[in-house]
C-alpha cells in the first residue's frame, strides 16, 4: 500500500485540468477538446477516494459516515458560497425566465443531481448552455454519487472477500465499466455524457493506479509520466463536442492520467510555483470559471482572455482562503446550506418576478408567443382552414409548426403534419433519444397519403436539419445517421409531387432578445443602460449544415429557401420585427412575430 504523502504531481495535473476546461469554455477554438480535463479530474478523485477508502479497510477503522462528511466539508462550503453569490447577482442582472432557470439549476447542483438534470435538457455542447449557469456542477454531482456508491459497494464486499480480490474486483470493474461506456455512447449521446454508469471506470482506472502502485526506477517513472502528459495535452486538441463522449475516446486523457498517477515521479514536471498554485486552487477555479463567462454574456459585457483569467484567478483565490481552505466547518454550517436550497427553490418558481411589470408574460413567453403555439402535433395529418383548397401542406417539427398559425391567419387552406423532436422517412425515423416515436412514425405515413389526396399543393419542409442523434429503424433496430438518408427522404416525395420547397435553418440568436428587452425593466438596468443592447443586429454566422440541404436541394431539382436571406443584410440579422418585436421566441424558434415576418417573404418566393 503506497504511504500517504503530498502528490506535486497530482496537484499539477489538477492546473493542467482546470487549464484545458477555463479555455474550452471561454473560445473552443483555443483548446476544442478542452472538456477532456474533466475527464483528468475524475481519475485523479478516483485515486484520492481509493486510497482513502483502502487504507481504512486495511486499517479496520473506515466509517461511510465519517468518509461522507469529510467530503461533505470539502466539496460543499465553496459550491454554497459560489451558487449564493450567483443567485445574489442574478436578483439585480436576471429578468425572470433566466433567473428562474437559475434557480432550478442551483437546485439540483445543491442537490448533486445536476448531471440527471443536465441529461434530460439539452446537450451539454448545445448554444443554450450559455443560459445555464451551473452547468458545469454537473461533473461535481457524478463525483459525489460516486463517492456514495463507491464506499458502500466496497465496504459490502470487504466483508465477504479479502482485500487482495478486492483490488481485483476494482480492476475488473473498472474494464468492465469502460466496455459498458463505450457502448452506451454509441448508443445516447447526451446520457452518456452527463450519467455516472458511463464515468465510473475513470474513477475506477484512478483506483487502479494506486491499488496497483509502479515498481521501477526514477527514470522509468519520468518517462512514464512524460508519456502521460503527452497523451493529455494531445487529447486536449484532437477531439471536438462532435465525437462520442466518453467512450472509448476518452482512454486517451485518462490513460494519459493514469500514467502521471501511477508514475509517482520524484522529478515530476509539474512541480513549478505556477502549476503547484492553479492547482491548489483548481477547485474554486473551476466553480467561478463557468458563472462568470455566462453573466458576462448576459450582460453584455466583452473581456479578453487574459482579463478572463486574472479575474477567474483572483475570485477563486478569495474563495480558496476565506471559505475553501477551512475545514472547521460543523453542523451549524448546515443551517446555510439549507437555507441556499431554500432560496434556490423559491427562486424556481417563478424568478422573482415581481421585480419588473407584466411578469407572467415574462415568464411564460415562449409558451404563449410561440409561432405554433396551439397547434395540434402527433403525427397525424390535420386540415386548416378546410372551407379552402388544399394550398400547402407544411410537415416537420417544432421548426415547420411555428408557421401554422401564420398560414391559418392569412386563410390559406393547408394539411400540417408535425411532430416536435423527430424527423421520419420511409421505413425509418430519428429522435433524440434511443426510444422509438410511435408519433413520429405517423408522420411521414400522413405524409404520403396527404401528397397522394392533393397532387397539386405545394409541399414545405421545415426541420431541424442537423441531425438527431440516431435513426431507428421502424421495427427498432438502430443505425448511425447519414446525411444521405435526407436526401432519400425528400427524393421519395420528389417522385410523387415536383412541388417541393425546403426550408434552411435561420441563424440562433447569441441572445434572448425578449430575455434581453425584459431585463431593460429590472431596476439596475435603468442605470446601466449600455448592459442591455436588444434590438442591435446580430453578426451573421453560416450555418454549416445549411450547405449539406443546399447541396441536397440541387441534387433533386428542390427549391431552398434561405432563411439568411430573408433576415440578413449586409452581414448582419433581424432579432426584432420593423415594430421592435422579437422575432424568435427562444433560441431556436419563430415568435408570432417572426413567424409573421417570415412567413410573408416565404410565400413571395413560393408564388413567384
Amino acid at each position: 500500500m503506497q504511504s500517504k504523502k503530498f502528490r506535486a504531481d497530482i496537484n499539477g495535473l489538477r492546473a493542467i485540468a482546470v487549464l484545458s476546461v477555463m479555455f474550452f469554455h471561454f473560445n473552443k477554438e483555443l483548446v476544442p477538446s478542452g472538456f477532456a480535463g474533466v475527464d483528468v479530474f475524475f481519475v485523479i478523485s478516483g485515486f484520492l477516494m481509493t486510497s482513502i477508502i483502502f487504507r481504512g479497510l486495511e486499517n479496520n477503522n473506515f466509517y461511510i459516515w465519517n468518509f461522507l462528511k469529510a467530503r461533505a466539508k470539502r466539496i460543499v462550503p465553496a459550491l454554497v458560497t459560489i451558487i449564493s453569490i450567483t443567485l445574489a447577482m442574478g436578483y439585480l442582472f436576471l429578468e425572470p425566465t433566466t433567473y428562474k432557470l437559475a434557480g432550478e439549476h442551483g437546485l439540483s447542483s445543491l442537490l448533486f443531481i445536476s448531471n440527471i438534470t443536465y441529461a434530460n435538457e439539452s446537450g451539454y455542447f448545445d448554444v443554450d448552455s450559455f443560459s445555464k449557469l451551473f452547468l458545469h456542477t454537473w461533473s461535481l454531482s457524478v463525483e459525489w454519487q460516486f463517492y456514495i456508491l463507491y464506499p458502500i459497494a466496497l465496504v459490502a464486499l470487504s466483508k465477504i472477500i479479502s482485500i487482495k480480490n478486492l483490488k481485483k474486483v476494482v480492476l475488473l470493474l473498472a474494464i468492465f465499466s469502460f466496455i459498458f461506456c463505450v457502448y452506451f455512447s454509441s448508443k445516447d449521446k447526451t446520457l452518456s455524457y452527463f450519467m455516472i454508469y458511463t464515468r465510473a471506470w475513470e474513477m475506477l482506472l484512478g483506483g487502479v493506479a494506486f491499488l496497483f502502485p509502479l515498481k521501477t526506477t526514477d527514470n522509468k517513472k519520468r518517462a512514464i509520466e512524460v508519456l502521460g502528459l503527452i497523451l493529455i495535452i494531445i487529447s486536449f486538441f484532437i477531439f471536438s463536442d462532435a465525437d462520442a463522449w466518453p467512450s472509448y475516446n476518452a482512454m486517451l486523457p485518462v490513460f494519459g492520467a493514469y500514467l502521471c498517477i501511477l508514475s509517482n515521479s520524484n522529478k515530476t514536471l509539474l512541480s513549478n510555483i505556477i502549476f503547484q498554485k492553479i492547482g491548489l486552487w483548481s477547485y474554486s477555479i473551476y466553480l467561478v470559471h463557468w458563472p462568470l463567462i455566462v453573466f458576462l454574456k448576459k450582460i453584455n459585457i466583452d473581456i479578453s482572455i487574459y482579463s478572463y483569467f486574472i479575474f477567474t484567478l483572483l475570485i477563486a483565490f478569495i474563495n480558496f482562503q476565506l471559505i475553501e481552505k477551512k475545514r472547521n466547518y460543523g453542523y451549524k454550517s448546515l443551517s446555510i446550506y439549507l437555507l441556499a436550497l431554500l432560496s434556490s427553490f423559491y427562486i424556481s418558481k417563478n424568478g422573482i418576478s415581481d421585480r419588473i411589470e407584466a411578469r407572467e408574460e415574462v415568464v411564460n413567453f415562449h409558451q404563449k408567443y410561440y409561432g405554433g403555439v396551439g397547434i395540434d402535433r402527433g403525427g397525424i395529418a390535420r386540415r386548416y382552414n378546410s372551407d379552402k383548397n388544399v394550398e400547402v401542406i407544411l410537415v416537420g417539427d417544432s421548426l415547420a409548426r411555428q408557421y401554422a398559425n401564420f398560414m391559418k391567419n392569412r386563410g390559406i387552406g393547408f394539411i400540417g403534419v408535425f411532430e416536435d423532436g423527430c424527423f421520419s422517412m420511409d421505413g425509418y425515423h430519428y429522435t433524440y433519444t434511443d426510444k422509438i416515436k410511435n408519433a413520429c412514425i405517423k408522420r411521414f405515413i400522413s405524409l404520403k397519403d396527404s401528397v397522394l389526396k392533393h397532387p397539386d399543393a405545394n409541399i414545405i419542409f421545415a426541420q431541424d436539419w442537423s441531425p438527431y442523434l440516431r435513426i431507428h429503424s421502424n421495427d427498432g433496430d438502430i443505425k448511425t445517421f447519414n446525411r444521405n438518408y435526407i436526401f432519400e427522404y425528400l427524393n421519395s416525395i420528389k417522385k410523387i409531387s415536383n412541388k417541393i420547397y425546403v426550408i434552411g435553418l435561420a441563424q440562433k440568436p447569441i441572445k434572448n432578445v425578449f430575455e434581453c428587452l425584459n431585463n431593460n425593466e429590472l431596476p439596475i438596468y435603468k442605470h446601466l443602460p449600455n448592459l442591455s443592447s436588444c434590438t442591435t443586429p446580430e453578426k451573421e454566422i453560416k450555418n454549416e449544415y445549411n450547405y449539406n440541404i443546399i447541396d441536397i436541394t440541387k441534387k433533386l431539382n428542390i427549391i431552398y429557401i434561405d432563411l439568411d436571406e430573408i433576415l440578413c443584410e449586409n452581414g448582419l440579422c433581424k432579432v426584432v420585427d420593423d415594430n421592435n418585436r422579437p422575432i424568435y421566441s427562444d433560441n431556436k424558434h419563430f415568435s408570432i412575430y417572426g413567424a409573421d415576418y417570415v412567413g410573408i417573404e416565404i410565400l413571395k418566393k413560393i408564388n413567384k
